[in-house]
C-alpha cells in the first residue's frame, strides 16, 4: 500500500494519459503476484531447510522424523500466497483506480495518505513488533534458565568421568524362572560378573578409581515403597516411598559424592553381614528430620506398590549427599536409598530383578584427553567381551555429556524460540523502517522548510522519532501482555526463573524500543 501511495502521481499521469481503472489496478496485481510468487517459492525452500534445522535441533523430540512437507503443506502455501496477491495488491490497487487527478497531480499537495490507510499500516507494524517481543521474552527467559542451570550443582564432580551401560539380560546365565512362581532367582554369575568386572578395569592404566550403579544420573531408576522399623504402620496409600539404586562400594568415591554422617557402603557389606543401606539428606530430610537415621532400620518393598518386601531389613549406615538424578533442571531432590549389589535377596518378584542386572560403570580416568579417554574406552569393551563376548556396551558418554543431555529441552527450547525471535525482530524492523521512511519521504518537503525557517536538526529528529517510538513502544506494550500469556507454555521448562521474570521483561523491552535508529529513520534519497 506505501509503494501504491508513493506512485500516486504516477498513476495520475498514466491516468491522463489514458489509462483506465482496470489497466491500473492489473498494473499493481502483476507485481504483487510477482513478488507473492517469489515470496511463496522463497517460503517453500526456507521450509525444506528450516525442517532440517529443526530435526537437527530436536534431538529426541517425539515422531520428529515423521515432520515433512508434502502436498498439502504446497497446496497451503500456494493458498496463502494467492491471498497475499489479493490483500496486498487488490486493496492498493482499488485505491490506486480511484485518484483525483486534480489533487494528485498539484505539486504542492504531499500529505496523501487517508488517516484509515495509516492507521492499517501501523497497526501491522505494532502487531510485527508485539510478535517479535513475545518471542523475545521468551528466548530470553530460556537464555537466564540456561545461565542458571551452568551454575547448578549436581551433588558430584562430573569431570573426567567415563560412564557405559551393559544388561546381564540372558535366562540361564544370569537368572533364571522359578517353577510355578511369577519370580526370578539370580544365579551366582551375576555377583561373580561384578566381582570380575570391577577387578578388571581398576587395573586398566589411566583409570583412577571406579563404580557400578544400576542407573547413573539421568538414567532408569526404580522407585520402591518400605516401612520404618518402630514406627506403627501407615494407613493404606500412605506408605512412604524413595528411589531405590544398587551400587557397588567404589561407587561414591569414584563419584566425588560427598559424605555427610556415618560411612559409605564398603567391602565388609556382603551377603552374609547384617544388610545396611547408604540414604542422601532429601530421605532424612522427608522421614528422619528431627532425628539421627544412622542406626535406623528399613524394610524396602519390591517395585512400587508391591507388597512383597525384602527378607531383611536394612541399617542405614550413612548419609550422602543429594545427587541431581534426574538431571539438572530437576526442581526437587528425591529421597534416594543406596544398597550394595552384594547385598540382595536371592530371589525377585515379576521383573524387579531388572536392577539386579543393570550395570552402569563410572570410571573416573586420570587424564582428561579425547585419546587416553578413548582408549580406555576401547580397554573396557575389550575386559567385557571377555567376560561375556555377547554383551551389547551401550550409552558411551563423558559425564559432562551426560548433564548437558539432560538439559536438552532447555536447550531445544532455547535454539527454537531464538531462531522465530531473530525472524520476528527482522520482520518488525523492516516494518519500522518501511513506515518511517514512507513517513519521511512523505514530509521531506515540510521538513525542508522547517530547517529553511531555522528549526534546529534535534526538533527535527525528535519529530521523525516520535512517529517509530510511539508504535514500537505501544509494540512493546502488547507484547508484554502477550509474553504474559506466553510464559504458561515455556514455564514447564524454566529452571530458577519465574515465569514473569521482571528482570528478563525490562531488559527485552528497553532492548526491543531501543532499535528504532534514527539515520535509518531520516534517510531520504
Amino acid at each position: 500500500q506505501s509503494r501504491a501511495e508513493t506512485r500516486r502521481k504516477e498513476f495520475a499521469v498514466r491516468a491522463s494519459l489514458g489509462a483506465g481503472r482496470r489497466r491500473l489496478a492489473q498494473q499493481l496485481l502483476v507485481e504483487s503476484g510477482i513478488l507473492a510468487l517469489a515470496g511463496g517459492c522463497l517460503g517453500t525452500g526456507l521450509a525444506f531447510g528450516g525442517i532440517q534445522l529443526f530435526l537437527g535441533l530436536a534431538g529426541n523430540f517425539p515422531m520428529a522424523q515423521s515432520i515433512t512437507v508434502d502436498a498439502h503443506v504446497l497446496l497451503f502455501t500456494i493458498a496463502i500466497s494467492l491471498l497475499c496477491v489479493i490483500v496486498v495488491g487488490f486493496v492498493p490497487a482499488l485505491h490506486a483506480s480511484r485518484l483525483d487527478l486534480n489533487r494528485a497531480l498539484q505539486e504542492g499537495e504531499r500529505r496523501t495518505t487517508g488517516g484509515s490507510r495509516g492507521l492499517a499500516r501501523h497497526v501491522l507494524v505494532i502487531a510485527e513488533v508485539a510478535l517479535a517481543m513475545v518471542l523475545l521474552v521468551g528466548a530470553g527467559l530460556m537464555v537466564n534458565t540456561m545461565l542458571r542451570l551452568d551454575r547448578v550443582d549436581p551433588g558430584f564432580d562430573p569431570d573426567n568421568v567415563l560412564t557405559m551401560h551393559t544388561f546381564l539380560s540372558a535366562e540361564g546365565t544370569y537368572w533364571v524362572n522359578i517353577p510355578g512362581k511369577d519370580w526370578k532367582k539370580p544365579l551366582p554369575a551375576v555377583d561373580l560378573f561384578h566381582h570380575e568386572l570391577l577387578e578388571r578395569i581398576a587395573s586398566l592404566p589411566g583409570v583412577a578409581s571406579v563404580g557400578i550403579i544400576s542407573g547413573v544420573p539421568t538414567q532408569w531408576v526404580e522407585p520402591r515403597m518400605f516401612s520404618i522399623l518402630g514406627r506403627p504402620v501407615p494407613d493404606p496409600g500412605h506408605t512412604p516411598f524413595t528411589i531405590y539404586d544398587e551400587a557397588s562400594p567404589g561407587y561414591f568415591r569414584t563419584m566425588r559424592i560427598p559424605l555427610r554422617r556415618g560411612r559409605y557402603l564398603d567391602e565388609r557389606d556382603t551377603q552374609s553381614s547384617s544388610w545396611v543401606a547408604v540414604v542422601n539428606e532429601a530421605f532424612v530430610r522427608s522421614y528422619f528430620p528431627n532425628q539421627n537415621p544412622i542406626g535406623q532400620q528399613i524394610l524396602m518393598q519390591f517395585g512400587f506398590g508391591s507388597n512383597d518386601k525384602e527378607p531383611h531389613p536394612r541399617e542405614i549406615v550413612g548419609v550422602v549427599g543429594n545427587v541431581k538424578r534426574f538431571g539438572l533442571a530437576a526442581r526437587q531432590d528425591p529421597p534416594f536409598v543406596y544398597a550394595s549389589y552384594f547385598q540382595q535377596p536371592t530371589m525377585f518378584p515379576m521383573g524387579t530383578i531388572s536392577t539386579h542386572c543393570m550395570t552402569s560403570l563410572a570410571i573416573r580416568t586420570i587424564s582428561s584427553s579425547h585419546g587416553a579417554q578413548a582408549a580406555l574406552v576401547t580397554a573396557v569393551k575389550r575386559v567385557i567381551a571377555g567376560l561375556d563376548p555377547n554383551l551389547p556396551v551401550t550409552d558411551i558418554m563423558t559425564m559432562d555429556q551426560v548433564l548437558a543431555k539432560s538439559t536438552g529441552n532447555q536447550q531445544f527450547y532455547l535454539e527454537f524460540l531464538g531462531i522465530f525471535a531473530g525472524l520476528a525482530l527482522l520482520l518488525a524492523l523492516v516494518g519500522i523502517y518501511g513506515v518511517m521512511s514512507y513517513f519521511v519521504a512523505d514530509r521531506t518537503h515540510e521538513i525542508g522548510i522547517r530547517i529553511a525557517l531555522g528549526a534546529q536538526r534535534s526538533r527535527v529528529l525528535r519529530l521523525v522519532l516520535r512517529q517509530g517510538l510511539t508504535l514500537t513502544l505501544i509494540g512493546v506494550g502488547v507484547g508484554v501482555a502477550g509474553a504474559v500469556g506466553l510464559t504458561r507454555f515455556v514455564a514447564i521448562a524454566l529452571y530458577g526463573v519465574k515465569p514473569t521474570d521482571p528482570l528478563t521483561f525490562i531488559a527485552v523491552s528497553a532492548s526491543r524500543a531501543a532499535k528504532v535508529d534514527p539515520m535509518v529513520a531520516l534517510r531520504y534519497e
